[in-house]
């Protein structure tokens, strides 16, 4: 982990998920999307 600033304020930064309504996307537009977000981070 590794502390950051907020507003002045230490916290610690982690990765995570998060859950969200997506409105009137298709299934494989948020496959892709969420295929692009893994490689994106290796």
């Amino acid at each position: 982990m590794s502390k950051q600033y907020f507003y002045g304020l230490p916290y610690f930064w982690r990765g995570g998920y998060i859950v969200a309504s997506c409105g009137d996307v298709t299934v494989e537009h948020l496959k892709a999307y969420l295929q692009n977000q893994s490689s994106f981070k290796k």
